[in-house]
C-alpha cells in the first residue's frame, strides 16, 4: 500500500513538473522563418473584411510579413508595444504585438514599416502577435 502511495506521488510530481515546465516556455518568435505570405496592409484587412474564414485558412497561425504606414505606436503597462498599421478604414488596423519594447527603434505615425508576425485573425483589427520589425523607413 506504501508503494502504491509513493509511486502516486511520484507520477503526480513528475506530471505537475511537466505542466509547469510547459506553462512558463517561452513562445517560439518569427526570427528566422520564412513568411507563409507578404501581404498589403489594407489588402490584408479587406480580405479579412471581405470572408473571414477564408482569410483564417489562409492566413491563420501562419508567420506573414505585413507592410503599410503606421497609423499609431502605443505601450502597455507590461512594456508591451503594438504598432497599428493603416488599412484605410477609421474603424480598423492591423495591430501589431511586439513583446518587449526596449528592442524596438523609434517610431512615428506615418514611418513606412514592414512588420513580421503570427496571424492571430480578425477581432475588431487584424492581430499580429510576437512581431519583429523587418524594416522601417
Amino acid at each position: 500500500m506504501k508503494r502504491l502511495i509513493v509511486l502516486l506521488l511520484i507520477m503526480i510530481g513528475t506530471a505537475g513538473a511537466f505542466g509547469i515546465y510547459f506553462y512558463n516556455k517561452p513562445r517560439s518568435g518569427v526570427s528566422g522563418m520564412k513568411p507563409a505570405a507578404i501581404e498589403d496592409a489594407r489588402l490584408l484587412y479587406e480580405e479579412y473584411n471581405t470572408n473571414e474564414n477564408a482569410a483564417n485558412a489562409k492566413y491563420l497561425g501562419k508567420a506573414i510579413e505585413v507592410f503599410g504606414i503606421v497609423r499609431s505606436v502605443e505601450t502597455d503597462d507590461k512594456g508591451k508595444m503594438n504598432i497599428m498599421i493603416e488599412t484605410g478604414n477609421e474603424m480598423g488596423a492591423v495591430n501589431c504585438q511586439f513583446e518587449k519594447k526596449d528592442e524596438m527603434p523609434d517610431l512615428k505615425k506615418g514611418n513606412s514599416v514592414l512588420i513580421k508576425g503570427f496571424c492571430s485573425g480578425l477581432l475588431l483589427d487584424v492581430v499580429l502577435v510576437d512581431c519583429e520589425m523587418v524594416s522601417q523607413k
